[in-house]
């Protein structure tokens, strides 16, 4: 089966896709496909892979039962559809974003162990910096490169911790690498450590604010009247986002820094009648 997670275009998808499955059963033709998607004209397929036509929505649908899409597939081929036949810059903006919110992302769940990961801030953004950081045993290097700097004994001994979690490994030239490229605690975890790492990296954003200049963050904050019901959507479009920037750097092949995103929503009222 075709990864569909690595396609922008679903006309070229659709197109290698059924080539598979007419490889895989010689009973799989256009023909075929059409007839369950109750379609009489015989070159509508040919069409919409060569771009002449487009799908509608109830013929996505279709097509995603008859190819035998799982759910989080569909709902991709759907976003890519709408992606692929857009014609405004903005309509394609739009749908590029629900693109990335219903990508794929590899990400392993950490053991009860391995949460020591957020012991520090700088384990966690030790581990980020491997990905473009050629580290071996000298890590005199990374401790000026971390913002606030940390000791060289700091670095050794956070490296050595994340290799013990099986976080990071030494490749065949001895450099640190990653073992994953994403990890996770799944949303809402309940952890001492992470607790700490949070408040940990708080300050680091209240550093930010006072030491960086504007064009090297993006710190902002709002205050909203909502209802429950709508706090709770609210935290849905959160994790959303945290999806969409994990696939955004899963991807990025040219990374080159280490950013920290820190998301703060809490109320500051209580409701009457509890006071």
């Amino acid at each position: 089966m075709l990864d569909i997670y690595q396609y922008s275009d679903y006309r070229k998808f659709l197109k290698e896709l059924l080539e598979e499955k007419k490889k895989e059963n010689r009973l799989f033709s256009h023909r075929a496909v059409l007839q369950k998607m109750g379609i009489s004209s015989t070159g509508f397929l040919a069409n919409v892979l060569s771009g002449r036509k487009n799908l509608t929505p109830d013929q996505v649908q279709k097509l995603a039962v008859i190819l035998k899409l799982k759910a989080a597939e569909a709902r991709y081929f759907e976003c890519l559809v709408l992606f692929t036949q857009a014609r405004s810059l903005e309509d394609r903006n739009a749908h590029m974003k629900r693109m990335v919110a219903n990508q794929k992302v590899e990400t392993r769940a950490l053991s009860k162990k391995q949460l020591n990961l957020f012991s520090s801030w700088h384990y966690v953004v030790l581990r980020e910096m491997l990905f473009f950081h050629r580290l071996k045993d000298d890590f005199r290097t990374a401790s000026r490169m971390l913002m606030p700097a940390i000791t060289t004994d700091e670095v050794e001994k956070a490296v050595k911790e994340l290799e013990a979690l099986d976080f990071i490994e030494k490749d065949a030239e001895g450099i640190y690498r990653q073992k994953d490229a994403a990890v996770t605690t799944g949303n809402e975890i309940r952890s001492l450590q992470v607790a700490n790492f949070q408040m940990e990296t708080m300050e680091l954003a209240k550093a930010a604010l006072d030491k960086l200049p504007m064009s090297e963050r993006d710190i902002s904050c709002m205050t909203v009247t909502l209802s429950m019901e709508s706090f709770d959507q609210v935290k849905s479009e959160i994790q959303a986002f945290r999806k969409r920037l994990s696939a955004i750097a899963v991807a990025d092949q040219k990374s080159d820094q280490v950013f920290q995103c820190n998301i703060q929503f809490f109320p500051v009222t209580k409701k009457e009648g509890t006071v």
